[in-house]
C-alpha cells in the first residue's frame, strides 16, 4: 500500500523549503518547472489557442509566468495580466518576470483584464497559491471574480486561487472556479476538503523535481488513497470460489423500533460480496427479517424477557455462533440500555476477532467506560461514528469535531489504537499506526437515515473477505460515496433510499475494477470546458 502524502500548507513551506536547502535545488529550477509543467497540460489537452495567464505578486505568479513563456514558445498566442506592480514580485518570481521581454510575451495593464478574458479560449489561474491568508481583496479578489464571469476554460496552479485551509464559519471570500488544478509536489490537503473539492474540478499531481523523499516522507501522517491503491484493497473474485471463500459476517443489530437498521446492514453485507450473513435476533423480529432479506440466515437467541431486542442474555449464543464468523458488526438500532452496554461489553470479551462499531455500540462506548477500556489498543476493531457520536465519544461538541476534524481524528488514534472512520463531507480514516486518510467527496444525498448502516455492512463485507480494517474503511468510504454520487446524477439528490443505496454498491464496486481509460481517451483536445470531475485524479 503506497497511498499519495497529502500537504497542508505548512507541510508544503517546508518541502520547498528542504528542497532547496538540503537538495541544493535552486527556486529558480522549482519554479520554471512547475510553469513548464502547467504549459505541458495545457498542450497535452488543447489546441493552440489565445491564452491569458493571470498572476498574482507572490511565487504562484512566478509560476503563471514560467507558463507563459513555455506556451509562447510552443506557439501559442499568450498574453499575461499582472494584479499588482512588477515592482512587487521579488526573488524566482521577480527573475521570471523579467525574462518575458527576451521571448516576447506582451504584459496587459490590469484594466485590460475583463475584455482579455471574453477572448481567451484558455485561462491559467496564477493569482493566488497556498499560503493566502483571509478572503481575497482588492485587484486579486476582482481577478478572481472576473476569471469565475468568463466562460474560457480555467487551469489553476496548485490551487484555485482564494483556496486556502480555513476554519469551519469562516468567510471563504472569493474563490477560481477551476476546470483543472495541476498541484505541485503533493495533493493539497485544501483541495480534498469543503469547499475545495468543490473549485478544484480535475486534479493532476505533477511531483516536478522535488526529491522523492520529501514526497514519501512517513512523518506526513496525511494520505490520499488513489484508484491503484483502492484496486489493491479490492478483494480478489476467483472462479472456483464457494460461499465459505467470501467469509462469514454476523449481525448484532436492530430492535422492534429500528428492525430496518438490521436489514441495511445485513443487506449490504451481502451486496458488498460477503458468503453468508447471520443476523441474531429476537424470536419476535425473525419473521420481519426472514421476509426482508431471504438471503440472510437468521439465528433466534434468548433475550431474558425483552422481546423485541437483543441484550446481555444472547451473548453467549452469538458468542458460540461467531466462533465461525471472520467478523461481526455491532450497533445499527441495537439500543443503548444497560442490558445493550452489557450484551457489547461481553462480546468485546469473548470476540477476539475483527469488529466493526457503529451508532448505538459508538453511544454505548461513550457512555460506559468499561466497554470502551475494551477497545482501546484494539487494532482490529473499526469504529464508523459521525459527527454528533463523535462528540460523545470525545466529551467535546459537534461544532468542536467539525471545527477541526483532521485534529479530531488524530488525536482519536493517538490516544486509543484503533481504527476509526469519521463519516461527513470528507470522510476521514485514522488507523492505529497514526495515518490518517482522506475520501474527497460529497453529496446531500447521503444525508439520509440509514446510510450509515449501509456502510457499517460493507465495511464488514471488506473485512470479511480479507481486508484489514484501515483497508475496509478507505475502500469502504469511496464505495460508498461513489453508490451516492452515482444514485444523485440518475435521480437527484433529494430522494435517495438507503435500502437503494445498498442494490448501488455492487455497480460502484464493478466500477472501481473496470480498465482506466488510456490518458489519450480521456484528454479532450478542444478547448471546451471540461466536465466537473469528469475524470478522475491523477
Amino acid at each position: 500500500m503506497s497511498p499519495i502524502k497529502v500537504a497542508t500548507t505548512a507541510t508544503a513551506r517546508l518541502i520547498d523549503q528542504r528542497a532547496q536547502e538540503e537538495f541544493h535545488i535552486p527556486g529558480d529550477d522549482l519554479m520554471s518547472e512547475a510553469g513548464r509543467t502547467v504549459a505541458r497540460e495545457v498542450i497535452d489537452r488543447f489546441e493552440t489557442a489565445p491564452v491569458v495567464v493571470v498572476c498574482g505578486k507572490g511565487n504562484n505568479g512566478g509560476d503563471g509566468i514560467m507558463a507563459a513563456r513555455t506556451l509562447t514558445e510552443f506557439g501559442y498566442p499568450v498574453t499575461v495580466v499582472m494584479t499588482h506592480h512588477p515592482d512587487e514580485l521579488k526573488g524566482s518570481a521577480a527573475r521570471a518576470y523579467e525574462g518575458l521581454a527576451g521571448v516576447g510575451v506582451p504584459v496587459a495593464d490590469f484594466d485590460e483584464l475583463e475584455t482579455l478574458l471574453e477572448g481567451a479560449h484558455i485561462v491559467i489561474d496564477a493569482v493566488l497559491g497556498i499560503g493566502s491568508r483571509g478572503p481575497a481583496e482588492g485587484p486579486t479578489a476582482r481577478a478572481i471574480d472576473a476569471i469565475n464571469d468568463c466562460k474560457s476554460v480555467v487551469v489553476s496552479i496548485d490551487v484555485p486561487s482564494g483556496l486556502r485551509e480555513m476554519e469551519r464559519g469562516e468567510d471563504p471570500g472569493s474563490i477560481v472556479s477551476a476546470d483543472l488544478t495541476v498541484t505541485m509536489g503533493l495533493p493539497k490537503l485544501a483541495l480534498l476538503t469543503m469547499p475545495g473539492w468543490l473549485h478544484a474540478g480535475e486534479v493532476v499531481v505533477a511531483p516536478i523535481n522535488f526529491p522523492v523523499e520529501l514526497l514519501t516522507d512517513t512523518t506526513i501522517d496525511l494520505n490520499f488513497a488513489d484508484t491503484a491503491d483502492l484496486l489493491e484493497f479490492l478483494p480478489p473474485r476467483p472462479a472456483d470460489s464457494n460461499k465459505g471463500t467470501f467469509g462469514r459476517v454476523g449481525i448484532v443489530a436492530g430492535s422492534a423500533e429500528a428492525a430496518g437498521a438490521a436489514i441495511l446492514c445485513a443487506r449490504a453485507t451481502l451486496r458488498s460480496g460477503a458468503g453468508l450473513v447471520t443476523i441474531f435476533t429476537p424470536r419476535s423480529l425473525n419473521a420481519i427479517y426472514k421476509a426482508a432479506l431471504p438471503e440472510a440466515l437468521t439465528v433466534i437467541v434468548e433475550t431474558g424477557g425483552f422481546e423485541d431486542r437483543l441484550t446481555e442474555t444472547a451473548a453467549k449464543r452469538i458468542l458460540e455462533r461467531a466462533e465461525a464468523m471472520n467478523v461481526l458488526a455491532i450497533g445499527p438500532g441495537l439500543g443503548t440500555d444497560p442490558t445493550q452496554a452489557a450484551l457489547l461489553t461481553k462480546l468485546l470479551e469473548g470476540f477476539p476477532g475483527p469488529i466493526v462499531l457503529d451508532a448505538d455500540a459508538i453511544t454505548i462506548l461513550a457512555n460506559h467506560p468499561p466497554a470502551f477500556d475494551l477497545v482501546r489498543g484494539r487494532s482490529n476493531v473499526l469504529l464508523t461514528p459521525h459527527p454528533g457520536e463523535m462528540a460523545r465519544l470525545t466529551s467535546t461538541s459537534v461544532e468542536e469535531v467539525q471545527a477541526d476534524r483532521i485534529a479530531t481524528v488524530r488525536q482519536f488514534i493517538q490516544e486509543h489504537n484503533v481504527t476509526l472512520l469519521l463519516k461527513g463531507a470528507t470522510t476521514l480514516v485514522g488507523d492505529p499506526g497514526g495515518q490518517i486518510f482522506i475520501n474527497a467527496g460529497a453529496t446531500s444525498a447521503l444525508a439520509k437515515g440509514g446510510t450509515g448502516d449501509v456502510l457499517t455492512g460493507l465495511a464488514a463485507a471488506l473485512i470479511a473477505q480479507g481486508a484489514t480494517p484501515t483497508q475496509a474503511a478507505v475502500l469502504g468510504a469511496q464505495i460508498h460515496l461513489s453508490a451516492g454520487l452515482s444514485l444523485a446524477e440518475r435521480n437527484g439528490e433529494r430522494g435517495l433510499l438507503a435500502s437503494e443505496l445498498a442494490d448501488e454498491l455492487p455497480r460502484a464496486m464493478a466500477s472501481l475494477e473496470q480498465p482506466q481509460h488510456s490518458s489519450e481517451a480521456e484528454t479532450p483536445t478542444t478547448t471546451e470546458p471540461l466536465e466537473e470531475h469528469d475524470t478522475p485524479w491523477r
